[in-house]
């Protein structure tokens, strides 16, 4: 039997948009949200959300058969992925099945900022937090696209990863998606973008 093995939710859809036969199959069914609230001691909330193609959920691949699954999605794969990473605890889990995307949304508690790395990805994710402010430097994509990333990009458009970060404190600075003085960051990336980036994308927030 194989389920979803927690190496980090970011880093297991971009190990998915690496492989040109998995992308191609799934025809680029999956949008993600990532909102993450940050205290200053490092404790927060992650709020997770799926839109995933009904054509695609329809073929058991998103299920919570035994089939295998590019990420996380029933909630008996959360609980595995949680349990195995300490300081995570699963708050609320719901699939919404009704309509097209199937939306699957989760909350998970973390502790302290190892516990969100090994969540979002331990290799994609610095965190550091200091007296009065802190800085989130996170590797959206690694930028190693290539001339045939771009047939392979036509089948992920209108696809996409959406992140937003509310730090303990006001803005400082940071890179797109980061203003000065707001509550909040904001970052939208297309999967198109990610699988055909060069250069790494990197979002960077001051507090």
């Amino acid at each position: 039997m194989y389920y979803y093995r927690p190496m980090g939710i970011l880093r297991s859809v971009q190990r998915t948009l690496g492989c040109a036969l998995v992308v191609l199959l799934f025809g680029g069914c999956l949008s993600t949200e990532t909102m993450i609230s940050l205290r200053d001691d490092g404790s927060g909330t992650v709020d997770l959300v799926y839109r995933i193609d009904r054509e695609a959920w329809e073929t058991g691949v998103f299920d919570d058969s035994d089939a295998a699954r590019p990420v996380p999605v029933s909630r008996r794969d959360f609980d595995r992925a949680v349990l195995q990473i300490e300081g995570l605890r699963l708050r609320s889990h719901r699939i919404v099945r009704d309509g097209d995307p199937v939306t699957v949304t989760a909350r998970v508690d973390f502790d302290d900022v190892d516990a969100l790395r090994l969540l979002l990805g331990a290799e994609l994710l610095e965190v550091r937090l200091s007296d009065g402010g802190g800085h989130w430097r996170q590797v959206i994509a690694p930028g190693r696209g290539s001339p045939q990333a771009q047939e392979l990009a036509r089948s992920l458009e209108g696809y996409e990863m959406s992140f937003r970060l509310t730090p303990p404190g006001p803005l400082v600075s940071g890179s797109e998606g980061a203003v000065p003085g707001a509550d909040a960051a904001s970052l939208t990336v297309s999967l198109s973008d990610i699988v055909t980036a060069v250069e790494p994308i990197v979002w960077e927030v001051r507090w």
